[in-house]
């Protein structure tokens, strides 16, 4: 695979995990960010906005790192982006 194939975009996501009823993220990123580092920090602003507190961060594997307050959890994860171009609509 070229370098061109291994593009990836990072997304942040925040879900409630002191809700036992509650399924579902509180915050996403709205638009994938280029690096890990971005989407951490984006996270980390929802979370100094939504008075949580600091995050711990852990790093599960190249993809994947996860951050928990005292009552939610955060998830920074990586997506391989299309290989092919943007389609067109088609009307």
């Amino acid at each position: 695979m070229s370098r061109e194939d291994d593009q990836r975009g990072w997304a942040a996501i925040i879900f409630a995990s002191n809700v036992a009823d509650v399924i579902g993220a509180v915050r996403r990123s709205p638009r994938l960010h280029r690096t890990q580092r971005a989407a951490r920090q984006e996270a980390e602003r929802w979370a100094a906005e939504m008075a949580l507190g600091p995050i711990a961060w852990e790093s599960l594997d190249e993809q994947v790192t996860m951050g928990r307050t005292h009552r939610n959890a955060v998830v920074v994860s990586s997506f391989l982006l299309p290989l092919d171009s943007p389609e067109k609509d088609e009307k």
